[in-house]
C-alpha cells in the first residue's frame, strides 16, 4: 500500500494571483536541497501592472495638441477660454503658464486640475472678444494685456488677460484678473 507524502517535493502553481511556487537547486556546500520560495505573477497581471504605470507616469504630462501654449498672444487667450467653456482642466494647465512653460510641467496635476476648475467656474460664458493687446509695463516684448469682454446672459464683464511668451516662442496665459468681475 502506498502511502502519500504530507508535503509533494514540487507544489503545483495555484490558480490565486500570487501563486507560490517551490525550485530546488543544489548547495555545493551541503550537498542537499535548498528551498526558495519565489513569488510568481501571471503574465497578464504583469503587462497590466506595466501598462497602468506607464499610463500613470505619462498623465497630464503631454498636451493633446502638438506643443503646449498657443502660437500667439492672443490665441493663447482665445484657447485657454475655449477649454474653459468645454471644462477641459488638463488642457487648461497646459495653456496656463509662465516664461518657463506651462504649469503642468511644474506642479502636480491634481493641483493644476483644481486651480483650473475654479478658473474655469469664474469664467463660465456665452461668448467672448479678445480686444487688442498691449505690452505690460517693464516687461519689453515679453508680456501682452489683453482686455476680453466676457458675455454671460446678459452681462459683460471686462477681464484682463496677461500673457507671456515662452519656450520655444510659445506664449502662455500668466495672470487671469477675475476680481474685475465684481464677484459675480
Amino acid at each position: 500500500m502506498l502511502k502519500r507524502s504530507p508535503r509533494p517535493l514540487v507544489d503545483t502553481p495555484r490558480p490565486e494571483v500570487y501563486s507560490q511556487v517551490r525550485t530546488s537547486r543544489l548547495s555545493k556546500r551541503t550537498g542537499g536541497a535548498i528551498w526558495k520560495d519565489k513569488l510568481r505573477f501571471p503574465k497578464a497581471l504583469r503587462l497590466l501592472t506595466v501598462v497602468l504605470l506607464t499610463a500613470a507616469c505619462a498623465a497630464g504630462r503631454a498636451p493633446a495638441g502638438a506643443a503646449p501654449g498657443a502660437p500667439a498672444a492672443p490665441a493663447a487667450v482665445e484657447r485657454f477660454l475655449q477649454l474653459a467653456r468645454d471644462r477641459d482642466y488638463a488642457e487648461m494647465g497646459w495653456v496656463f503658464g509662465t516664461s518657463d512653460g506651462p504649469i503642468l510641467r511644474r506642479d502636480p496635476v491634481g493641483q493644476v486640475e483644481q486651480r483650473m476648475y475654479a478658473l474655469a467656474s469664474l469664467l463660465e460664458h456665452d461668448g467672448f472678444v479678445v480686444g487688442s493687446g498691449s505690452p505690460v509695463a517693464g516687461r519689453t516684448g515679453t508680456a501682452i494685456r489683453f482686455d476680453v469682454l466676457l458675455n454671460r446672459g446678459t452681462e459683460t464683464f471686462r477681464v484682463p488677460f496677461t500673457t507671456v511668451v515662452g519656450p520655444n516662442s510659445r506664449w502662455f496665459v500668466e495672470q487671469v484678473a477675475v476680481e474685475s468681475m465684481g464677484g459675480s
